[in-house]
């Protein structure tokens, strides 16, 4: 397969209600009914950080996720892996009790946490990313 085949079939999510991504890369990547999130971290759409806990964080880093599911057709029932990074792995409950939130009443995805050293700007927490399976 060429690559303009290739790049044919990969389509950029890009919400608009999102900053600017800070580096050269797509919020999301839909292949057919599969989407794959870029991570996503506790920014406003003007760049700012929300929150100095966790929790506060996982707040905006979900808002950001389901913005992206919604502008490619999907939502949180849609999501089969999530993956997400702590500064300090004992934190996770905070973000847990959001995603448990985002989840109640679907069927949990697959789901690993790694502790990291740090993320991409100061001041951030966490960061979450996410596969789903579109239905449509």
């Amino acid at each position: 397969m060429d690559t303009s085949q290739e790049q044919d079939r990969r389509v950029a999510i890009s919400p608009p209600s999102l900053c600017p991504p800070p580096e050269p890369y797509s919020y999301g990547i839909k292949v057919g009914r599969t989407l794959h999130l870029a991570g996503q971290v506790a920014l406003d759409p003007s760049g700012a950080i929300v929150g100095s806990t966790v929790g506060e964080q996982a707040e905006q880093v979900w808002e950001n996720i389901l913005a992206v599911l919604e502008e490619a057709g999907g939502g949180a029932a849609d999501i089969v892996k999530v993956l997400y990074y702590l500064a300090d792995i004992r934190d996770f409950e905070q973000e847990m009790v959001v995603r448990r939130r985002v989840f109640e009443g679907l069927v949990l995805p697959a789901v690993t946490g790694i502790q990291v050293a740090a993320l991409g700007l100061p001041g951030l927490l966490l960061e979450v990313d996410v596969t789903a399976e579109l239905s449509q």
